[in-house]
């Protein structure tokens, strides 16, 4: 995508060499210091990991406690196999003590993957995650809080796949994180009810997973072909729009339930019923109906209509949002703290288009999102990562149709940016405009409301670029 800049190679190879030499040597002493702590804490373990032996033997789960702390310690210390090694050895005492079904393994079972996570040994995690699917569902070893607590992991692990596994098992890492999702939301219907608000946040989770798959079927690629797939493995796959128009309908029966929810347990909560309108309207903007202009315009309505503070309302449409919005929130209130709103738009006046910066992650622990930043990174953490901002300016024709090729294919979409424009750079180098249309052309954002209607609006894309 890019080059290493050649100041910063000059400065590497040319620069103050003594400097360089008397850091360098700072750096390994400190390093120096701290593997001298890491190893003395790790032979303290193993020296009374073998007094336990002795006086209690090889299998006794107390020994567990300890075992993990030197998992963790030869973690540390970057010996990986050997922590694993430790980890099988805890899970081995836990299912002689207290049998093959036994939930107390759980933990290790998780730091297990956690470890193979960390390492990128993929094929370990999804043996493991297999495994640990097999004693959650099949042989009940577990239920309730802690059962949804680990199906909604195990989604999160999958989720995480889709980015750092092989590229043939992202499509199957899409369907189980939403089945895991789908799992727990059927558990705490079961164990909580049908109308508990607990309800409300895995709905919104399962949302966000089809999101996730609609816009990867958008992809064209592999990825896209096997969530089109009329049985897994087929080469014969659904019509793209089918696939679509299934994820739209299946969204908006997800926002129902969460609104049937909303009526039952807060009946008077007229502000709870319009933020649910709020995320519908959301919902028809990014499947692109144009019946997202009447349904943010009735849930502005409606919010005005619910004694809600004008300033906090001027502040929930005081600036765009990347959609889907990462958390749904049933006041206004906590979805202004959650946003991170600054001063830019409300306390100026919304009269004129507004300028604002927003953060782009990729990838998420949960999923791809958008947040708000007010400032770039720091230059110095910008170096350690091996990455830089790029800034792209774009603007929004407030929720009219924008037309322009994507991927290959001419779309027409809703509150799309109509394009973007990079700053100047003092980096000398420049991200390709496909990885930019590729990565951003398809992003919907909420409108900037006043008084229910759309307006236009801009602002700064900020992207950090990987420096190869």
């Amino acid at each position: 995508m890019s080059k290493t800049p050649s100041w910063r190679l000059f400065f590497i190879v040319f620069g103050c060499f003594s400097f360089m030499y008397v850091g360098l040597a700072y750096g390994q002493d400190v390093s120096r210091v701290g593997d001298d702590d890491l190893l003395t804490k790790r032979e303290a373990l193993q020296r009374r990991l073998l007094e336990l032996q002795l006086s209690i033997g090889r299998y006794d789960p107390a020994l567990v406690e300890t075992l993990s702390s030197l998992a963790a310690s030869s973690a540390s210390l970057n010996l990986y196999s050997e922590a694993s090694a430790l980890l099988d050895r805890s899970l081995q005492i836990q299912r002689v003590n207290y049998g093959l079904l036994a939930q107390e393994q759980i933990p290790l079972v998780l730091a297990k993957i956690d470890l193979a996570v960390f390492t990128g040994d993929w094929e370990t995690v999804n043996s493991t995650i297999s495994y640990l699917e097999w004693l959650l569902i099949e042989k009940n070893v577990t239920e309730a809080d802690a059962l949804i607590q680990h199906l909604t992991r195990l989604s999160e692990l999958h989720l995480k796949g889709v980015k750092e596994d092989v590229l043939e098992r992202r499509a199957f890492h899409y369907q189980q994180a939403s089945k895991y999702i789908y799992q727990a939301l059927s558990v705490g219907k079961r164990f909580w009810g049908p109308r508990d608000v607990r309800l409300i946040n895995l709905y919104y989770s399962l949302v966000k997973q089809f999101y996730l798959q609609s816009a990867a079927v958008e992809r064209n690629d592999e990825t896209a072909y096997a969530l089109r797939a009329i049985v897994p493995g087929s080469s014969w796959v659904k019509p793209r729009r089918i696939v679509q128009s299934k994820f739209y309908q299946a969204g908006l029966s997800l926002l129902s339930d969460m609104r049937e929810i909303v009526q039952y347990s807060m009946p008077q909560s007229r502000e709870s019923l319009a933020m649910v309108e709020l995320y519908i309207a959301d919902w028809h903007l990014i499947f692109d109906k144009t019946i997202a202009v009447a349904a943010y315009r009735n849930a502005f309505v409606e919010l005005s209509e619910a004694n809600v503070d004008l300033e906090e309302l001027d502040l929930l449409f005081g600036e765009p949002r990347i959609l889907p919005v990462p958390n749904f929130h049933a006041e206004i209130s906590d979805a202004i703290a959650a946003n991170d709103f600054s001063e830019s738009g409300s306390r100026k006046g919304l009269s004129k288009p507004l300028h604002l910066q927003l953060d782009f992650q990729e990838w998420s622990e949960s999923m791809s999102l958008i947040q708000k930043s007010s400032t770039m990174l720091p230059e110095a953490s910008s170096k350690q990562s091996g990455s830089t901002p790029m800034q792209l300016h774009f603007c929004l024709n407030a929720l009219d149709k924008v037309s322009h090729w994507v991927r290959g294919r001419y779309r027409t979409n809703l509150s799309v940016p109509n394009g973007f424009r990079e700053s100047e750079s003092d980096h000398g180098w420049t991200i390709n405009r496909k990885f930019i249309d590729d990565h951003f052309s398809l992003l919907h954002f909420r409108p900037r409301l006043k008084a229910g209607i759309a307006q236009r609006s801009g602002g700064v894309l900020l992207f950090q670029a990987a420096l190869n």
